[in-house]
């Protein structure tokens, strides 16, 4: 799936992205299947998209939030300033891709982690693979999660 440069400025400006949030209360089992349902119903949009899922409050409170976005650029939608900066209006070809985000205190000294799932026309050709990569990049940050917090508590006593 390919944008054009306005297009994709449109969006973010006017921050009109299909967005979704859901909650769960805490990470023992991250219940990814309702982020794959809506990345489903979602990923053929002409919209960009946004869904996160909010585990102990989101970051903001001191949890986990992981985000499934769709975006031009490698950076979350709501940096719209620094994505005005770098997406060019007049370029005609942009490749949307999809991206994983995960956002926490303990992944990086940012609080926040980005990577490539896959364009969104490699999702549609193939959603099992990408979901597969999806569930393993969200579980190795939740590992890196649970070993610095192991690692601080130990540390405290």
């Amino acid at each position: 799936m390919q944008i054009t440069g306005e297009q994709a400025l449109a969006h973010l400006i006017a921050q009109d992205s299909d967005t979704l949030n859901l909650t769960q209360t805490d990470h023992e089992q991250i219940a990814l299947d309702d982020l794959f349902a809506a990345l489903d119903d979602h990923i053929a949009d002409t919209n960009l998209m946004h869904i996160a899922l909010t585990i102990n409050g989101g970051v903001t409170e001191g949890g986990t939030t992981l985000t499934l976005e769709t975006n031009v650029i490698n950076l979350p939608q709501r940096y719209t300033n620094q994505l005005n900066k770098l997406i060019w209006p007049d370029k005609t070809d942009y490749e949307v891709n999809l991206y994983m985000i995960i956002e926490n205190p303990e992944v990086s000294q940012s609080q926040l982690k980005i990577a490539l799932a896959s364009s969104v026309a490699a999702y549609v050709d193939d959603p099992e693979s990408v979901k597969q990569k999806i569930s393993t990049w969200f579980d190795t940050q939740f590992q890196v999660i649970l070993t610095q917090q192991a690692a601080d508590a130990s540390a405290e006593d």
